[in-house]
Formats: C-alpha cells, structure tokens, sequence
C-alpha cells in the first residue's frame, strides 16, 4: 500500500468514525461534499449512482423541506465544503445563475461556491441541448455553456456510472449508498478491511460483495 492509499485509508476510517459519532449524538455529519437541491431530483437512483461514483461524504441540502437550514447555515456549509453539486435545477434557476443574479438562496449559493474557488458541479438529468435558435433550448444551451466557461463541471448524472476501483476499506456508509444502487453490489481488493459496522450492514441490506 503506497503513501496515497494509506491517507486515502485514513480519511475512510475517520470519515465513519466522524458519522457514527454524529448518529449517536443524534446530529448529522458535516461532509466535505455538499449537493443542493431544489427539490425531489427524477431519477432519485441515478443521481445516486453519481454521487457514489463521485465518492462519499455528501451532505444534502434540501431547500424545498419544511425544515431547510436558513441562509446563513447553508453559507457556513457551502464554505467548509472542498465540492458542491447542484442537481437537477429549475430552468429559470439556471439562467439566473448564468447571469449572475444571487436573489434565490440556491442561486447565491452556487455563485458563492464559484466565487470561494470551490470544485463546482452542475448534475443535470439531460444532455445539455445544441439547438441555437430564439427558443427554451437555446436559452438552456446559452445558460450551460455560460457555467462551464466559469469551469463548473456538467453532468449529466443518468449516463454517469459508479467507479470500478475496487475498495480497500469497507464502511458502513459504503454499504449503505451500494444498497441504494441498482447492482446493490460492492467491488472489492482481495485483501480489503470490512470493518465490524458494515459488516453488519452488508447482513441487514443484503448487499453482495465481489473480489
């Protein structure tokens, strides 16, 4: 196991010592990924299938609950987070944030996010649209390539698949986010650690494991 893959090792390990921790004390986990939504996404289990091929941490932020945080707590989040994804946006929500307008929460959150440097990341469930004329899709074509010119990566989450790396340590929070795909299934190196926790899980879920 070379350098990379030990620090990489660490931060599993931390990672779900962190979220057991936040469970038993009844609070929930301040990942260094955080994903925006505006509301439910369509295809909830291919955005999953995203997130997961883009690796663990994420801390979703519903603005459309009941009980969404207040601006001020969603800046706080939004400025600890290494990336943030905004997924499955509104129309409208797009071409405001292409022109600069930050008078929505989700607008002045993704604006800010580009502004602070972060890794930025637009999860659509379409491909962008090359139709050029006075129509919706142009104004959607012109809005996209307007947040890729402020390097914000775009994807479209349906075509997206997990990563094939086979995992060197198996969390919990691995087992759960497999439980949640479609091949429910977790790749695995020979000599992989499962820690007793998702152990647990792998029997709870009934998730395969494959070496």
């Amino acid at each position: 196991m070379d350098r990379e893959q030990l620090h990489k090792l660490i931060e599993e390990v931390t990672g779900e010592v962190e979220a057991r921790l936040a469970r038993k004390n009844g609070s929930k986990p301040q990942g260094k990924r955080v994903l925006l939504l505006a509301g439910p996404p369509a295809f909830p289990q291919d955005l999953e299938a995203c997130l997961l091929s883009r690796g663990g941490g994420w801390t979703t932020a519903d603005l459309s609950a009941e009980n969404a945080p207040d601006r001020n707590t969603l800046q706080e989040l939004v400025s600890r987070a290494e990336e943030v994804a905004l997924a499955a946006p509104p129309i409208a929500l797009l071409r405001e944030i292409a022109d600069g307008e930050d008078g929505s929460d989700l607008a002045y959150l993704m604006i800010r996010a580009i502004l602070w440097g972060k890794r930025t990341a637009l999860l659509l469930d379409f491909d962008p649209p090359r139709f050029r004329r006075n129509s919706l899709l142009g104004q959607v074509a012109e809005a996209v390539e307007a947040l890729q010119s402020m390097e914000v990566e775009v994807v479209n989450y349906r075509r997206s698949r997990p990563r094939t790396e086979p995992l060197e340590l198996v969390t919990e929070e691995a087992v759960r986010r497999a439980a949640k795909s479609r091949e429910r299934t977790l790749r695995c190196a020979v000599n992989a650690i499962i820690t007793p926790s998702a152990r647990d899980a792998i029997r709870e879920l009934g998730v395969e494991i494959q070496y």
